[in-house]
């Protein structure tokens, strides 16, 4: 059984052979969360609107100038 955990994640990019098995499990990996119940979407827009004022009352022009 291969689930989206880390350890079995990894497993399956570094040592499988079949390149639909890895692109399946990539797949799933990286939209876990964003549908059903697991849907993290709105706290993720939420982050960003709240780093973007951060940054503009720090006065940052951008992400890359915070990134020092």
């Amino acid at each position: 059984m291969i689930t989206l955990n880390g350890p079995s994640f990894m497993s399956v990019m570094q040592h499988a052979k079949n390149r639909a098995l890895r692109e399946e499990i990539y797949r799933a990996y990286v939209t876990c969360a964003l549908s059903g119940d697991l849907d993290n979407t709105p706290v993720i827009e939420q982050i960003l609107k709240l780093r973007l004022a951060k940054g503009q009352r720090l006065s940052f022009l951008d992400i890359i100038t915070t990134q020092s």
